[in-house]
């Protein structure tokens, strides 16, 4: 039986950085992934397939719209769905390919495929064989979650696993759930002509983001034509590919939705069947294996790291946290995670972005908060893109000045999360922030001018007859 340092089972975002990570610290390292090939769901199925998605989508409708800037173009814009699905195989394998070569370059890191289950807490086997380790990190991610509705058509249905392998595009198609995955598709979707409808049990979509932000984003998608069902109470999904019915009240009104083709995103699950957790002693519920700041397990020599651990689900996460457990197994020192720092990008129309906490998990946390905010349609910028409809808020703790949270709505929230990543991360004053300077015409000079109008304002608050003017 061979024996390694560390044994890292999953090889996507959390597990290929970690084995890595662990490699260059000198240590013989084994990383096992029953996929075969390193990359993960967000390089297979998620982050990487939906944004090639949405590259080929915003450029399809830019070409749509020319005139509003202006331009003439002769003859209707086409899609070709079997190229950008060519497109997404190559750069996936590119991907997964260029991080296999990595590790093969490493003396110490070895990569094997199969589907990995603990013996006891120092043992693996993967088929026949078995393997012994000093440390391990668990990295098997999520996998999408059914919800309790009744019919054999759920089972039937797309998750997001499944729609990047359709070899034609859709002409229309139903979502349940109003989540993350739904809302980034369904806008793709829809932008390529494809009829869609979104079904819903609560009362707006992205029930867990700033509601602001969300019901922006909810206006859009209306206006796009998508069919948005709110306060949905399901009773039953039936039906094959090409023949699904959707039944269900809303309002107390009995209604049914016949479609040709369903995506199911209502949630993720750890994915942590078949590991033999309880043979490691490793303890876990339905929300992930529990691990502690550190992401060290009930086994201490065991961590967790990304999406089958109890916590945030983000690819970025994923990577953080493997950082963190790899620091904790191998050097003498602890850290330990801090999510309250976490950035995360929807890559919905118009984006949102956020760094670290909102207003309604600020105030949760305990925190006395002033919030401010900057509206897009006095901005340069985006009146020059034609995209006035956004926001920029900070969420200021009263007790310091700094700034604990940045939530954006923009066409190019993407790109202004950097910036907000930072100042949350330093936890900047908004003179801080003020004192940068900021180039004209860009969509970023809002963080300036935001910043500045908190200063005028504080001054404004500043007690007459003297006295320090509140922290600004």
């Amino acid at each position: 039986m061979t024996h390694y340092d560390l044994i890292v089972i999953g090889a996507g975002p959390g597990g290929t950085p970690a084995a890595m990570a662990a490699a260059q610290f000198g240590k013989k390292v084994l990383i096992v992934d029953k996929r075969g090939e390193p990359g993960g769901e967000c390089l297979f199925e998620g982050c990487i397939p939906s944004k090639i998605l949405e590259n080929a989508a915003n450029r399809y409708v830019m070409l749509k719209n020319a005139t509003e800037f202006h331009i003439d173009l002769e003859g209707a814009p086409q899609i070709h769905w079997e190229q950008v699905i060519e497109e997404k195989k190559k750069i996936v394998a590119m991907r997964s390919q260029g991080a296999l070569k990595q590790m093969e370059a490493m003396k110490s890191l070895e990569f094997k495929a199969g589907a990995a289950s603990f013996v006891d807490a120092k043992t693996i086997e993967v088929g026949d064989e078995k393997f012994s380790f000093d440390k391990a990190v668990i990295a098997t991610g999520a996998v999408a979650s059914l919800p309790p509705i009744a019919g054999e058509g759920l089972a039937k249905a797309w998750t997001n696993a499944d729609v990047f392998k359709q070899t034609k595009l859709p002409e229309e198609i139903a979502f349940i759930g109003a989540g993350a995955i739904s809302c980034e598709l369904v806008q793709m979707f829809a932008k390529l002509g494809v009829k869609c409808h979104l079904l819903e049990r609560g009362p707006r979509i992205l029930k867990r983001i700033d509601e602001e932000a969300a019901l922006t984003v909810q206006k859009r998608m209306q206006e796009q034509g998508i069919d948005v069902i709110l306060g949905v109470e399901f009773h039953s999904v039936d039906g094959e590919p090409g023949n699904f019915t959707i039944r269900y009240a809303q309002n107390g009104e009995e209604k049914s939705l016949a479609v040709p083709n369903l995506l199911v995103a209502t949630g993720r699950r750890p994915n942590v069947e078949g590991l033999g957790l309880e043979a490691a002693g490793v303890e876990y519920d339905r929300h992930g294996i529990k691990v502690d700041a550190a992401m060290q397990t009930s086994v201490p020599e065991i961590y967790a790291v990304g999406d089958c651990a109890v916590g945030p689900k983000f690819a970025h996460w994923a990577t953080y946290t493997a950082g963190i457990a790899i620091h904790n197994l191998f050097a003498p020192s602890r850290h330990e995670a801090d999510a309250s720092k976490l950035s995360w990008v929807l890559f919905c129309d118009p984006q949102i972005a956020s760094a670290g906490l909102s207003e309604d998990e600020a105030q949760k946390a305990g925190k006395e908060v002033e919030v401010i905010r900057y509206d897009y349609r006095v901005d340069a910028r985006a009146q020059i893109d034609h995209a006035p409809e956004g926001l920029l808020k900070f969420v200021i703790d009263k007790s310091d000045g700094g700034i604990v949270g940045i939530q954006i709505v923009s066409e190019d929230a993407s790109g202004l999360s950097g910036e907000a990543a930072l100042i949350v991360a330093k936890k900047m004053k908004p003179m801080e922030v003020m004192g940068a300077i900021h180039p004209h015409p860009t969509l970023t000079e809002a963080f300036g001018k935001l910043a500045q109008s908190h200063f005028f304002q504080s001054m404004m608050r500043r007690p007459h007859g003297g006295g320090k003017p509140p922290r600004a």
